[in-house]
């Protein structure tokens, strides 16, 4: 799934350019991604927007993850989610969006790397445009920790 999305993002910085369903499916088909991931890349990609964050999480201060997110989200994983929201790159919403998407990438083990990946995508995908330079930097730079 990440992979599809990083294609995505790659292909269409802005995310209002992006074809729409039907075309993207054809050409994320004809670029040799399967299917059922795509359908499920796109499912999800679909319900990120951006809104207003719920009252009672934007007043959430620490995030408390579930047995799953546990076993899936390593150490290393939580603390660079807890860096970005330290950072204010990631507010309680879009933190929450990147855990989702975390956690839907199947059976991949799930690094450091996937977390900036996911974060950008949340963020080009909602809107929130104003720490891209440099969380695409720190991210192309395989810097972790460098948002300066």
């Amino acid at each position: 799934m990440l992979d599809i999305l990083v294609y995505l993002y790659e292909s269409f910085r802005m995310a209002e350019l992006a074809p729409d369903r039907d075309a993207l499916e054809k050409r994320l088909f004809a670029a040799g991604f399967e299917e059922a991931d795509i359908h499920a890349a796109l499912d999800w990609y679909a319900h990120l927007t951006a809104g207003e964050t719920h009252e009672r999480l934007a007043l959430a201060r620490d995030r408390h993850y579930a047995a799953e997110e546990l076993e899936r989200l390593n150490d290393a994983c939580r603390a660079e989610i807890g860096f970005l929201v330290g950072a204010q790159v990631l507010d309680p919403e879009s933190r929450e969006w990147v855990i989702s998407g975390l956690m839907a990438l199947g059976g991949e083990d799930i690094e450091p790397d996937h977390v900036r990946w996911m974060t950008l995508i949340v963020l080009w995908r909602r809107g929130v445009i104003e720490h891209f330079t440099h969380l695409e930097d720190m991210l192309l730079n395989h810097e972790p920790g460098r948002l300066h």
